[in-house]
């Protein structure tokens, strides 16, 4: 009997001793995503989560075909998806913009390869950061220059991508950052512009990158990029810093392939996989350059427009594609595109149409959720709570919990809906939209 507890003692010690080693710093950056990864594959023994999201449980109508708008007295300048860009505050650092804005280039070269910038392995889940740094230093961002460096495992500085997390992801247990949320630090830490558009296609990556303009766009994946033996599909950022027509490649920056400088992307393999984001692209850009940015955007400079283009371009996919995963990926493209223009009802029938598929990847509402607003302002409560819930089955989406919460409210379960709201605020600390549901229902955090 006393060797048992001799054994326990020393097994509960070294328990002790391996958490404050995990804790330390420079460990913890090492061992951290490799402890995620085995935590995810045991919840996928104990829980399996399901390959794809749930089909609707009740009838659906044919494919409906939904009207293009075109608005009327559309504004010269309007800042993307309802942000407001701020000045940086006076401690934040700073840009100091080209002086000179370049000639504006329509006539393409066949080629354009942009000056290489800052790269930084991405740590686990933080493609997000790690992309937003390549392009803040190629506008002369300079992120924490003074602070010692801080290693990660492949002998890499990633302390720059560490200050990006630390604002728009604190507490570190949120798994996905939205594009608006890198607009925002490009514009708070950065002094920089920035626009948020959809239904982009290569030449809007060639016309941007040949007049000095890296593209971040989202895109899908896929386990045979990855190599994440049974990760499966995931969402990734990526940063577009040159093209070659010859060769039909698009070169990025890839915070998960970063060792590769100039990491090639085929066209179609870029633009399959683009899709599953709906063509979403973001650019940054120094104040003094509004201009000619809004030049190159053309139409697109009008968000209401760029919606209705993306929802077009969409809409063909619907007819053009056969494959069942992509026809998934196009319907919900369609249901995104109409949640922006806010037109919830017929929102919510193309996001039907989506997931009759049953091809709609189990991760997909961790990075969009225009599902969950069409829903819900469709007065689809309990189908909110349900997608929420297999979402949740892997926690570290706020997201999630956010839509989930009002929904509960919306049908009379304070109880739940608090609750989910405190955990979107233990997954992302301080969040404003979940302190302010909090506030309205007369509750404490």
């Amino acid at each position: 009997m006393r060797r048992f507890f001799i054994l326990l003692a020393a097994f509960v010690l070294a328990g002790l001793a391996a958490g404050i080693l995990y804790n330390v710093p420079a460990i913890n950056e090492r061992l951290s995503w490799r402890v995620e990864l085995l935590a995810s594959r045991v919840r996928k023994i104990i829980a399996p989560q399901p390959e794809t999201l749930p089909t609707p449980s009740y009838p659906i109508a044919a494919p409906p075909r939904f009207a293009i708008e075109t608005p009327t007295n559309p504004p010269t300048t309007q800042p993307p998806n309802g942000l407001t860009p701020q000045l940086p505050s006076a401690d934040s650092p700073t840009v100091t913009p080209e002086p000179t804005p370049l000639p504006l280039v329509y006539d393409l070269p066949s080629s354009v390869l942009l000056e290489a910038s800052r790269r930084e392995p991405q740590l686990k889940n933080n493609c997000g950061p790690a992309t937003l740094v390549g392009d803040l230093t190629y506008w002369g961002w300079q992120g924490s220059e003074p602070d010692a460096p801080a290693w990660n495992a492949s002998g890499k500085d990633i302390r720059w991508q560490k200050d990006i997390a630390a604002a728009i992801k604190p507490g570190g247990a949120d798994k996905n950052v939205m594009p608006y949320e890198l607009a925002n630090y490009a514009a708070d830490y950065a002094g920089l512009n920035a626009v948020i558009r959809y239904g982009g296609d290569i030449d809007t990556l060639r016309l941007f990158v040949a007049n000095g303009y890296p593209v971040i766009v989202e895109r899908g994946f896929r386990e045979e990029e990855h190599q994440l033996a049974g990760e499966g599909w995931e969402g990734h950022y990526g940063y577009v810093k040159g093209y070659d027509d010859d060769q039909r490649i698009a070169y990025t920056q890839d915070s998960f392939k970063w060792q590769d400088i100039n990491y090639p992307r085929p066209y179609d393999d870029l633009l399959r996989d683009w899709r599953d984001f709906n063509y979403v692209y973001l650019i940054l850009y120094a104040p003094d350059r509004e201009a000619e940015v809004l030049a190159l955007l053309g139409a697109d400079a009008d968000p209401i427009a760029n919606y209705n283009r993306a929802l077009a371009k969409a809409q063909a996919e619907t007819q053009q594609l056969t494959d069942p995963t992509e026809l998934a990926f196009a319907w919900f493209n369609v249901g995104t595109s109409l949640t922006l223009l806010e037109r919830y009802a017929d929102a919510a029938a193309a996001f039907d149409q989506a997931r009759s598929y049953g091809a709609l990847p189990w991760r997909m509402l961790w990075y969009q959720t225009g599902m969950y607003k069409a829903y819900y302002y469709s007065g689809r409560y309990q189908d909110v709570i349900d997608l929420a819930g297999v979402t949740l089955q892997t926690p570290g989406l706020e997201e999630s919990y956010y839509w989930r919460g009002w929904a509960y409210y919306q049908t009379g379960n304070l109880d739940s809906a608090v609750a989910d709201m405190r955990a979107a605020l233990d997954t992302h600390p301080d969040w404003d939209q979940a302190l302010a549901a909090l506030a309205q229902w007369g509750v404490s955090p």
